[in-house]
């Protein structure tokens, strides 16, 4: 035999005998037959067809399928087999239709049938499916489809049967079938070889196999293998290990084999050839409105605080450690909350929770506006708060050390603080209350129906916002209940120590009068804070007054048998009937005692109730003793209840039969309330619960019925003893069925009382418990240092803890004044920017925490002479200033077209854009909108509004990475008229496609969109730039491929001055790289009579092409690690390396913190005018 080439990895050499022999490290073998190595490759039949994404793979697999038929001749080797001429396509749901219109359009000879399994074609019997299959020209099948097939694609495991199964699964078609050739679109789909899809198209019979797919390798080369599981190329189908050596080792080996398995081009490659209209790339960069950049910010401070970092991305701490896997995480989670943050405020669920809302209707701008400002408004009551408590604290250490005129003087500047913030939110729930009023939102305090069931349950979901300004109230006025009460102790101590009070002096009096006046003042503070949850706890007092007083509880009524005669056959029945009522009288008789009981416990009043109560510190362990007896006596209820209903009805209520084993347990080992009652309690119920011997009232009535139905068949036969009992029997059915009738009714009644009962209980539990928490702020603090000197170091401690809430109170308050400004003047005109200082207009300035706008370095200058307001004259803090700015929220665009100059290898981030003319942006900018959802939404709505009039008939996909943020879209395109389909919507690409009334299509970033063609759109929106380039490629794609025969326009929006711009920077800066990297390598490669573009330092690449472009894109997609692009979870985006998380996080900050040298320039002319002009005007007699 002749030999033309050894294969791949063998070297020749002869033995001892002279023989020729052959060997491979690589297959670890020593042969002298060559033959199966060669046929290995003769027997491939196929291959991989790996185009770029968007060079037809589907059209070259058409053109295939028409050019190369079989043969029907008897030359198979699948003799047991029903031999197809038929290709069998197996594509991924998405694709299925478009596979059915390209067949159609490129080969409409073609027969096509869409195999939908096996099951949906049970109608025909297997003869007639295997014949359909056979004679049809292409079969189209989802790897859904093939993956339900796994259990039909094997015979079953035998097994030992006594008897032949009757019944065998018919196996799938798809495996009966001989193929002529068989072709996995997106074979990527099947890379892992394990699932049940991979199995199924393994097994599938076949003359030839391809398998398509633009992204053969998604992860690493192990991807490789279930491919080659799926062409059978022996010998590495058949070894993962040997497969990972070829790789590994044997790179010249691994090019040769894979040069022959696989085909691919580049756009680049055959960029003549291809002939596909310009693309032209446009970046809009668009600023925030005042209210998304303070919303912006506020996240940013928060991660910068989370992460242990200052704003520019340097430690706080010197051991902060940026390699940990920890600080990692936080960085990661925190990045993609600020992009989701750029995109919309509610995009994902943590920044829906963020705003106080999981599940709801979509916030417009200002809505979100007001959501910021209840969030301030709640971080400075808690600040104010937490501060006043603080105070009190270190006057109860002055308090220990006998200086109680100190503490006293501590206590009531902070009673002035307090009182203060108890008046600004009693004035904010009543604005608030009077706007609900307005918009005509229910606020009533009415009692509920409480015997109904329908308590208020605090009505929380009907009025959110006044529900704050409630629990705000209440946390003011318990912080104002610490300082009077502990007021009133200063005064009684002083009164009380003869040092510093002379007894029934004038100063005594005093003292005595003011103690009198604080207590009870205090009490009134505690009434208000309880006085919710007293009015409900009297509510129900009073129910139950009026129920004893008008004796309306339920009365259980007796049970009696009166049973006439006794029968011969219904005798051992009616003694059991008697010996149930029995046991059910017992019950009722105890379920009486203990609802008397609890009714005497439950109508007691209230602590603090009465004038002369107190608070002593201990009303929550005074009142134990009095819950647990009332909760010992409602499990009683509760159990007797239960066993009633059972005894009744023969329903076992399983979980009490749990609760009273897990109590009596705990009770026995002294734990839980009251153990000695609760074990006498349980006791007496195990006693009178009725025995199980005696069935339930609804089995005794149903026996009787079947007594009845026996004795009435005998007489019928003839029996006259039979006859009477029957009259006997039906008599006492009549009875029973009453008694029953009439127990049922009062067991639904009861089971209301029970319920009533609790919630009583429950609510005179939270009264204590609430009662208790106000006692607990009050007590005494640090008692073992009463009487000792005083801590310095403590108390130096607390004022510094005290200045540093202050400080952040004071950025709180700055801040707050800054969003009602922003809610308040949201549109200001000129008079609104006028500085009184030096009465010009200004772009630049401060708000003071007063409310009044001044230009910034007049302010400043002001400031560092008077620290007064010019125009109240209040002091002023550093903290107490909030930077504002006019200037104009312009859109910016770029086009990729030509770069600026790459000097000194270092590509500049912006090299590939130039700028555009901005008329169509404000065309844009100018269209209405009747709401704002931000500033993203809103623009990219203008933009797609705009392309509807310029544009008619054009069709756009709107691509993002976060699933959530679509959905957030597709509401705000609802709203704003803008039809639209997406890749989830049933028949959604067919929609976008057909329907002219669907102007855009939602695509994201795991829609599995690979292979999809919508040449019919012209536009791509991508909503964020994105580090991974291959992600983005992903929509831009299903555009710019063979089939589009008009120019397309890719749109990028990004928002200035937030981490998009860092991650674009990163993304430019790459792609630039591999251009200029490219650009000298072909520089290297030609001679002197071929002078190219210099790319030494200060040059410039001249005409920047398409080209470059597509070739910098297809080097980034060769760099990315396909399967590594997205992070784990649906509303994670794409996974950003830990290497560029600092720099998408704080790469612009330098920008941000320090102006640059032009800015300085500004401002110092921008000085020197506003001198000249206030000079001018102190010459000026007439100003």
């Amino acid at each position: 035999m002749e030999i033309a080439g050894l294969p791949e990895s063998f070297q020749e050499f002869t033995d001892v005998d002279g023989r020729r022999c052959f060997s491979s490290q690589l297959y670890r073998v020593a042969t002298t037959d060559m033959a199966p190595w060669y046929d290995s490759n003769r027997n491939l039949r196929g291959g991989i067809l790996a185009e770029e994404m968007g060079l037809g793979k589907t059209v070259e697999m058409i053109s295939l399928i028409s050019l190369h038929r079989r043969a029907m001749v008897d030359d198979d080797a699948h003799h047991s087999l029903i031999k197809s001429r038929a290709t069998l396509i197996i594509t991924p749901p998405a694709i299925l239709e478009q596979w059915k219109q390209e067949l159609q359009n490129h080969a409409p000879s073609l027969t096509v049938f869409d195999y939908k399994g096996y099951q949906a074609n049970s109608k025909l019997s297997q003869e007639q499916l295997s014949d359909l299959l056979r004679d049809t020209d292409v079969v189209l099948t989802t790897y859904n489809v093939l993956a339900k097939e796994v259990h039909r694609a094997t015979d079953p495991p035998k097994r030992n049967m006594r008897n032949e199964k009757r019944f065998k699964v018919p196996k799938s078609p798809l495996v009966r079938m001989s193929w002529w050739r068989v072709c996995l679109d997106e074979a990527q789909m099947i890379e892992s070889g394990v699932s049940n899809a991979a199995q199924v198209a393994r097994l599938i019979p076949r003359v030839n196999a391809w398998a398509v797919t633009g992204t053969p390798i998604r992860k690493d080369m192990r991807d490789f293998f279930g491919l080659l599981q799926f062409l059978r190329y022996e010998p590495f189908c058949g070894s993962i290990d040997l497969w990972s050596r070829l790789y590994s080792a044997y790179y010249p080996a691994f090019k040769s084999i894979v040069n022959k398995l696989a085909l691919r081009h580049s756009k680049e490659f055959i960029r003549d050839d291809l002939k596909l209209p310009p693309q032209k790339r446009v970046v809009i960069t668009i600023p925030f409105t005042a209210i998304e950049e303070q919303h912006y910010g506020q996240l940013f401070e928060q991660m910068c605080e989370d992460c242990g970092v200052d704003p520019t991305g340097a430690p706080l701490e010197q051991d902060w450690n940026p390699e940990s896997q920890a600080s990692i995480d936080k960085m990661r989670g925190w990045l993609t909350r600020l992009r989701q943050t750029c995109l919309h405020p509610e995009v994902a669920r943590r920044n829906r929770r963020a705003l106080g809302i999981r599940n709801g209707p979509l916030r417009s701008v200002d809505e979100v506006l007001e959501v910021m400002i209840d969030q301030n408004e709640t971080s400075i009551r808690a600040e104010e708060r937490m501060l006043l408590l603080s105070q009190a604290r270190r006057g109860q250490l002055l308090e220990n050390a006998y200086q109680r005129r100190e503490a006293l003087e501590i206590w009531q500047k902070g009673l002035e603080r307090a009182t203060q913030m108890v008046n600004d939110c009693r004035e904010q729930l009543q604005a608030e209350i009077a706007r609900a009023k307005s918009s005509g939102v229910s606020t009533s305090d009415q009692d509920s129906d409480i015997e109904s069931g329908k308590d208020e349950a605090d009505q929380s979901g009907k009025n959110n916002r006044i529900g704050a300004c409630k629990a705000r109230l209440r946390a003011a006025l318990e912080t104002q209940h610490v300082c009077k009460f502990f007021t009133a102790n200063a005064f009684y101590q002083i009164k009380t120590d003869k040092k510093m009070t002379e007894p029934d002096s004038e100063e005594f009096k005093a003292l005595e009068k003011a103690e009198e006046e604080a207590y009870d003042e205090a009490k009134l503070i505690r009434k208000e804070m309880l006085k919710d949850v007293a009015r409900k706890v009297r509510r129900y007092i009073k129910v139950l007054d009026d129920k004893a007083n008008n004796n309306s509880f339920i009365k259980i009524p007796v049970m009696k048998a009166q049973l006439p005669t006794l029968g011969i056959e219904a005798r051992r029945l009616f003694e059991r009937l008697e010996d149930f009522c029995d046991a059910l009288n017992e019950n009722r008789e105890k379920f009486n005692e203990w609802r008397d009981a609890m009714l005497k416990l439950l109508r007691q009043s209230l602590i603090d109730e009465e004038k002369t109560s107190e608070l002593e510190g201990n009303e929550y362990e005074t009142s134990t003793k009095h819950q647990d007896e009332m909760y010992v006596y409602m499990e009683g209820l509760r159990v007797m209840f239960a066993d009633r209903h059972d005894a009744l009805t023969g329903q076992t209520n399983f979980l009490i039969n749990h609760e009273v084993k897990v109590g009596v347990a705990e009770a026995r080992n002294g734990k839980g309330p009251s153990p000695e009652l609760y074990l006498k309690i349980m006791g007496t119920r195990e006693k009178l619960k009725p025995s199980a011997d005696l069935g339930s009232l609804r089995g005794i009535v149903s026996d009787i019925r079947s007594l009845l139905t026996s004795l009435e068949w005998q007489a019928n036969e003839g029996s006259t003893r039979a006859r009477a009992e029957a009259v006997i029997v039906n008599e006492a059915l009549e009875r029973v069925s009453k008694t029953s009738a009439e127990q049922a009714k009062a067991i639904a009644g009861l089971d209301k009382e029970v319920e009533l009962f609790r919630d009583t209980m429950n609510n005179r539990l939270e009264y204590y418990k609430q009662l208790q928490q106000i006692s607990d702020t009050v007590a005494p603090y640090d008692e073992e240092s009463v009487g000792k000197p005083l801590d310095q170091a403590v108390y130096d401690s607390k004022l510094e803890a005290e200045n540093k809430i202050q400080q952040k109170l004071d950025s709180l308050q700055s801040k707050r004044r800054y969003l009602i400004h922003l809610r308040d003047e949201s549109g200001p005109d000129e008079s609104t920017r006028l500085c009184i200082i030096c009465q010009c207009t200004f772009e630049n300035g401060v708000l003071t925490v007063c409310g009044h706008k001044y230009c910034k370095d007049c302010l400043r200058v002001w400031w560092h002479q008077h620290r007064t307001c010019p125009t109240c004259k209040r002091t002023l803090k550093a903290n107490d200033f909030h930077q504002i700015t006019y200037k104009p929220k312009e859109l910016l665009a770029q086009e990729e077209r030509t770069p600026t100059k790459i000097e000194h290898e270092r590509p500049s981030q912006n090299g590939i854009y130039s700028d555009i003319s901005t008329g169509i942006l404000q065309e844009i900018k100018d269209i209405d909108l009747p709401t704002s959802f931000g500033t993203k939404i809103d623009t990219l709505s203008r933009h797609l509004m705009w392309l509807r009039e310029h544009d008619p008939g054009a069709k756009s996909i709107v691509f993002s990475q976060y699933r959530d943020f679509l959905g957030v879209l597709a509401t705000a395109f609802s709203r704003f008229k803008i039809g639209y389909s997406s890749v989830e919507a049933k028949d959604g690409i067919q929609r976008f496609k057909e329907d002219p009334a669907a102007e855009c299509f939602l695509l994201h970033a795991r829609a599995h969109s690979s292979g999809l063609n919508l040449v019919n759109a012209t536009h791509v929106f991508l909503c964020e730039p994105l580090i991974n380039t291959a992600i983005e490629l992903q929509a831009i794609a299903r555009v710019h491929r063979i089939g589009q025969h008009r120019p397309t326009t890719v749109w990028m929006y990004l928002v200035s001055d937030t981490v998009e711009e860092s991650i674009y920077q990163i993304s430019v800066s790459r792609r630039l790289s591999h251009i200029v990297q490219k650009e000298k390598e072909r520089e290297k490669q030609k001679d002197l009579h071929s002078p190219s573009p210099g790319l030494k330092n200060g040059t410039t690449i001249e005409n920047l092409t398409e080209t470059a472009i597509e070739s910098a894109n297809s080097l980034e997609m060769q760099d990315a690690t396909l399967g590594k692009l997205l992070a784990s979870g649906a509303a994670s985006g794409e996974l950003v390396g830990k290497d560029d998380l600092w720099q998408c996080l704080f790469g612009d900050g330098q920008r941000r913190t320090s102006p640059g040298q032009n800015d300085d320039a500004v401002r110092e002319v921008d000085r020197f005018l506003r001198g000249e002009a206030a000079e001018k005007r102190r010459q000026d007699p007439i100003i």
